[in-house]
């Protein structure tokens, strides 16, 4: 957007202080290019627009998500990640590009209206990565406005094979087809990448999903695609208490000193959860510059454990803020993610001066995320940044009385406060609508197709609850086992 715009009468909050000022905003070519004085701007030749009342901030960004779970919403009550992993075959089953895309579409509507105008999503594909499944995706984001990194999550190893455990209840997977070999893994991402489509603000991600479901070969090679293009490296570590010490008995050491082993480890990997991570673990995290997601909604969701942000902090380690899939945390809402993300870091002994700060955990989900998602010019409100904010009603019950407008942000606002979003300049998202969208329409068709892709799964989830139900008792087990890492409270 070339227009220049005067957003005037504002309350704007932005890190790393997080102190509210009334300014005025000038933006130009989808970049701010002066955060000024109240009325310091009228005699400047551009559009205005006046918001009062309103509360600006850096648009939240959503690190860790998945849009190909939107169909599967409200289907889990009591899932483990192993038993989420079990049901992944009917999750991730081949859909329709219209169905993709319209999944992408309304996760993206759906994180808009909290605040979010960036997002880090990574879509499994049963059978393997389908580059054109993957565009069809790029395109909903594109179609909604929000910035996106997007990556097809990939393994040459099944689940049954990385937990064995999993394998030695349940068997082989009874797909009755072999996966996807290393090289035809590689061959479709190296398609995905290459053939990527030009969209507005949607780029290009790869995703080793697990590092104990792929061969070295795998992970080894997706690094170098991704280093070849330039490109963030997006992965689950040590998610689940099951998913660590499988690691460990695989490569004798963690999963952490594994990517170090295989040159991964580094600034351009973005790791999620890091819940069953020791400090040595966190320290070389830190050291190769690489950002932490912590998923807390998912983390509760799953029973997976609580990570230990302070710690990860502490260390220097980069943090970023996720909402996982619909699967997981049901609701893709940023600031839902956010105030979790600050009451988590409470529920332990340390004393309550260590707790994560407003200013932490309000850092964590804009220029957290922002790192996490390899961007250098947004996360912040300053001059020469992407004009990536929200707006937030501050006649809303949440900030009312107006006490301390950051801590309010964090512990009261609510999706429903938020008024506007813009990105790159643009509002996608303006007096709480989508100007540019029919929603309503978008959900009429997707709960058909989602009708259909439900029935055509069917035989695939009841072949999952079945493995689930085998595996439970060891599962159980694992969740017991002794662990140098404690990330679980021990009630029996």
């Amino acid at each position: 957007m070339t227009e220049r715009q005067v957003l005037h009468g504002g309350t704007v909050l932005t890190g790393p202080q997080w102190r509210p000022r009334p300014a005025d905003l000038l933006i130009a070519g989808g970049r701010i290019e002066a955060v000024a004085a109240p009325g310091s701007l009228a005699g400047v030749d551009a559009a205005t627009h006046d918001v009062t009342g309103r509360l600006v901030i850096p648009g939240l960004i959503n690190a860790h998500t998945h849009s190909h779970t939107a169909p599967a919403r409200g289907a889990a009550r009591a899932w483990t990640l192993e038993d989420s992993l079990l049901n992944g075959g009917w999750m991730a089953a081949p859909r329709s590009e219209e169905l993709t895309e319209l999944a992408a579409l309304l996760t993206a509507t759906e994180l808009i209206a909290s605040g979010c105008t960036g997002a880090f999503d990574l879509i499994a594909q049963a059978g393997g990565p389908d580059p054109a499944g993957c565009h069809a995706a790029a395109r909903g984001y594109a179609r909604a406005g929000l910035r996106t990194v997007l990556a097809p999550m990939v393994a040459d190893r099944t689940l049954h094979e990385a937990v064995p455990a999993i394998g030695a209840c349940c068997g082989a997977p009874s797909t009755g087809k072999p996966g996807p070999s290393t090289a035809d893994v590689l061959a479709a991402c190296t398609a995905y990448v290459r053939n990527f489509p030009a969209l507005q603000g949607v780029m290009p991600a790869l995703a080793p999903t697990i590092p104990g479901h792929c061969t070295p070969e795998l992970t080894v090679g997706l690094g170098r695609l991704a280093a070849e293009h330039g490109l963030r490296v997006h992965t689950h570590l040590a998610e689940s208490k099951p998913q660590a010490l499988a690691g460990a008995s695989r490569f004798g050491h963690s999963i952490t000193r594994e990517l170090a082993r295989l040159g991964v480890l580094g600034d351009r990997l973005t790791v999620a959860h890091a819940i069953w991570v020791d400090d040595e673990d966190i320290r070389m995290l830190a050291a190769s510059g690489a950002v932490a997601v912590t998923v807390p909604g998912s983390n509760l969701r799953l029973g997976s454990g609580i990570a230990d942000t302070r710690a990860m902090l502490a260390a220097g380690l980069r943090l970023a803020v996720g909402t996982d899939g619909a699967n997981s945390a049901d609701a893709f809402d940023a600031l839902d993610a956010v105030r979790l993300t600050a009451l988590l870091s409470r529920v332990s002994e340390r004393p309550a001066r260590q707790w994560l700060t407003v200013e932490e955990t309000l850092d964590a989900a804009t220029a957290g995320g922002a790192a996490a998602c390899g961007w250098t010019d947004t996360g912040r409100l300053a001059p020469g940044r992407r004009a990536d904010f929200a707006l937030l009603d501050l006649g809303a019950r949440a900030f009312r009385p107006p006490t301390d407008l950051a801590n309010q942000l964090l512990t009261a606002a609510r999706a429903a406060d938020v008024t506007d979003v813009v990105v790159g300049g643009r509002f996608v998202y303006r007096d709480r609508g989508f100007p540019h969208l029919d929603v309503a329409a978008a959900l009429n068709r997707f709960d058909t197709l989602v009708e259909e892709f439900r029935a055509r799964v069917a035989p695939v989830r009841a072949d999952a609850d079945r493995q689930t139900a085998l595996a439970a008792t060891a599962l159980a087990g694992l969740r017991r086992a002794p662990s140098p890492v404690r990330r679980l409270i021990g009630w029996r």
